[in-house]
């Protein structure tokens, strides 16, 4: 028994160690090997990968009391942590070299924030979800001030301290709510006990719900939890904004469909209209705000906000297998755009030049071809243009809005699409046809190029065959 129960908690314990060998190697090793907290935290992510794999060939789907569990969902957003990772440190590895940041820091905390990420995705219990949460954050917050002395950073770290440390409370509160109504922690019994709940704890239920719901929509950054979102990308290093911009997102997305497809099924009838309208204002105010940007970081901070909208429209479709397939088709399209997006930023980032803002982009094309090629796709997929994997991503939701006659919340969605492209297509424009400030060749890091490259180009193969994540995603619309 306690044999199956490991089992179901591998990688993060293949996680737990990485984050130890790779501390206790910097700190004794670090001066005389060059690269070898990077190189460690590489090769254990591989392993992560690989054990989550052999899990899943012969899953065991409980454990832990039911603490734990394992199976088509928590597969699949966990090896896409491991990739999203993967892809942020071959990114960000040239450039705390070059910041002469403190990279052993760097790896420690990111590996223990990854623990932290898939803990949280394997969580069947109110108790999991909370310490995955925790573990999550508590390292985040160190990585955003990682930069000593930069006052921005620490700026930026302070205010998503205080806010996640607000956002804990509000979710330590509305489990009270649900312990103390079902007297469970469970996740599947509570979802038991709530399908005939007593008339006089309904209101209780429903106000814990939207407790929770805030906490889940902080972390993803919907609207009105969206404040934080363009200040910190813009204050934090850009190894870091890309770590942010992605592996926490995959784990917001778990915690809030374990919560409501698992915890609450039947309370659909009102956390479907919670979506909803979280749905719609993070979709206007993501691209109206996103509209009057110059600066590229605080531009897909806002556009993060905007993509965060489509996710919630796609959870609320029925059944709730079709609503968790065509989020988490969504939410996956969107994080690989999101670290390519940094990526590009961490690329040509070079010399101590941190570039940020859209005129930096100015006349890109005669300075790398293949850089401006690889924004390009980046962009047009964010926008929304066929054949590219954004594209596929918004057609599912708004096909499945058309299916089930949400006809107003599908034209809503078309129309808001065609006005964010307007600032992506503002971004090809200055690369493309504006002048260039000076024609200095900008050459990119061979290794971190070659990873942007299969980066976007895995975009563009997902768009012109969404089959290849599509039949990956299915057997989770079996299980639900």
């Amino acid at each position: 028994m306690m044999l199956a129960n490991i089992i179901t908690v591998l990688p993060e314990i293949t996680i737990a160690i990485a984050a130890i060998v790779v501390m206790l190697s910097d700190l004794f090793l670090g001066k005389y090997i060059k690269s070898l907290a990077y190189i460690l935290t590489q090769v254990f992510l591989i392993i992560a990968a690989w054990v989550t794999f052999k899990q899943y060939i012969t899953p065991v789907f409980v454990g832990f009391d039911g603490h734990t569990t394992s199976n088509a969902f928590t597969f699949i957003l966990q090896e896409f942590i491991f990739l999203a990772a993967f892809l942020v440190f071959i990114y960000g590895k040239d450039y705390l070299q070059d910041r002469n940041l403190p990279k052993g820091e760097f790896y420690v905390l990111s590996l223990l924030s990854i623990l932290g990420a898939i803990t949280l995705v394997s969580a069947h219990s109110l108790l999991t979800i909370y310490i995955g949460l925790e573990l999550l954050s508590l390292p985040l917050y160190a990585l955003l001030a990682i930069r000593r002395g930069f006052a921005i950073g620490a700026e930026a770290a302070i205010k998503y301290f205080i806010l996640g440390a607000i956002t804990s409370g509000i979710l330590l509160y509305g489990m009270s709510f649900i312990y103390g109504i079902t007297g469970s922690l469970n996740l599947s019994d509570i979802g038991t006990y709530l399908a005939t709940p007593d008339a006089a704890h309904l209101n209780i239920v429903l106000v814990a719900m939207v407790l929770m719901i805030a906490t889940a929509t902080f972390k993803l950054g919907a609207v009105p939890f969206h404040m934080w979102v363009p200040d910190v990308y813009e204050g934090s290093p850009n190894a870091v904004t890309a770590y942010l911009g992605s592996v926490p997102k995959l784990a917001a997305f778990a915690m809030l469909v374990n919560i409501l497809m698992i915890g609450m099924p039947a309370q659909a009838f009102a956390w479907t209209k919670v979506l909803t309208v979280l749905a719609v204002l993070s979709i206007f105010f993501g691209n109206l705000l996103a509209l009057a940007q110059t600066n590229m970081k605080r531009l897909l901070g806002y556009s993060t906000v905007s993509h965060v909208g489509f996710v919630l429209l796609a959870l609320m479709l029925s059944p709730h297998s079709l609503a968790v397939s065509t989020a988490l088709y969504y939410i996956i399209v969107y994080v690989l755009m999101a670290t390519a997006s940094f990526g590009v930023l961490i690329v040509l980032s070079v010399k101590g030049n941190d570039v940020e803002n859209l005129s930096d982009f100015a006349g890109l094309n005669r300075r790398n071809p293949w850089v401006a090629f690889l924004i390009l796709i980046n962009m047009f997929s964010m926008a929304g243009v066929p054949p590219f994997s954004g594209f596929v991503a918004k057609l599912f939701v708004i096909m499945g809005l058309v299916d089930h006659q949400h006809y107003v919340l599908a034209g809503y969605a078309l129309v808001m699409s065609v006005i964010a492209a307007y600032y992506y297509l503002r971004v090809v424009k200055v690369m493309y046809f504006d002048e260039p400030k000076e024609m200095t060749r900008i050459h990119a890091n061979k290794n971190t190029l070659l990873g942007l490259s299969v980066n976007s180009i895995l975009i563009l193969l997902l768009g012109v065959f969404p089959a290849l994540l599509v039949n990956l995603i299915h057997p989770v619309y079996v299980l639900l």
